[in-house]
């Protein structure tokens, strides 16, 4: 298991591909567990598992030397299961004891019906993290009227399936739809273009030209791209680009603009 943290944490400057995954149906996300706190060795701990639980799973994870930062435990609805979610890695699922680190898909059977519970979590986990990030520091493509949906786009400058994204975002906006991009450069060699995006005075004509394979020249400063990468590492993002809607559910890689409308479930006129 200490393969676990340190792959996921090396990938932050490991090249990642392109990505054109296919579209998952829509599902709604969980309902917000209320934040609760527990501190254990300078660690504030937030979700709605007991402090005890908190506590167990903090401890374990020190004791075996795994180099990650706990944000949340939460509850499931399996006894003793609950969701770990970390400040640099992806989520996973421990035992109460902390003993036990399951990496998969929980599912429960219903009525006529099986939900993926695991999708649910992730998508709240998503939400929270994407609605917290600054206007000011996404890169934003707004309709001429009011949107009628909005989704998130973890994009880098150079990836070919980003770049033909970005040739459509006038049909994009065209649907009603805002596009809001988030800084993930898939390895060390594109993080100083997309610093150079993002310190750029004119954000969106720096990241119309760096996609059309020009150099951006900006003055050094303070940017958000590193903490935007962590972000996407948090909920999993592996490849670019990586869309989400407003309600923190992964919607695919590249998608057409007809084809967002229908998963957005929005009218196209």
């Amino acid at each position: 298991m200490k393969l676990l943290w340190p792959v996921a944490a090396s990938l932050l400057f490991t090249i990642s591909g392109c990505s054109n995954a296919s579209s998952d149906p829509m599902a709604k996300p969980a309902t917000q567990t209320e934040a609760a706190a527990a501190t254990n060795s300078n660690q504030t701990i937030s979700g709605n598992a007991p402090e005890s639980v908190r506590q167990a799973i903090a401890s374990r994870i020190k004791k075996s030397g795994l180099d990650a930062k706990i944000a949340a435990v939460i509850s499931t609805e399996m006894p003793n299961l609950y969701w770990v979610t970390f400040d640099d890695v992806p989520a996973v699922y421990m035992s109460g004891d902390g003993q036990f680190i399951l990496q998969g898909e929980l599912a429960k059977l219903g009525d006529n019906e099986v939900t993926n519970m695991s999708d649910l979590l992730r998508a709240q986990e998503a939400k929270r993290l994407l609605t917290a990030i600054p206007e000011k520091d996404l890169i934003i493509f707004s309709p001429k009227s009011k949107p009628k949906a909005v989704i998130y786009a973890f994009t880098d400058v150079d990836c070919s399936y980003c770049r033909k994204l970005h040739s459509e975002v006038e049909q994009i906006n065209a649907k009603g739809i805002e596009l809001r991009y988030i800084a993930w450069p898939r390895g060390a060699a594109d993080v100083a273009v997309n610093k150079a995006v993002w310190c750029s005075e004119d954000r969106k004509s720096a990241i119309t030209t760096a996609k059309h394979g020009l150099p951006v020249q900006a003055p050094d400063c303070k940017s958000p791209v590193m903490d935007q990468r962590r972000i996407g590492m948090q909920i999993g993002v592996n490849g670019t680009p990586a869309i989400y809607n407003s309600d923190g559910k992964y919607l695919g890689g590249y998608i057409p603009a007809n084809d967002l409308v229908k998963m957005l479930k929005i009218s196209s006129k």
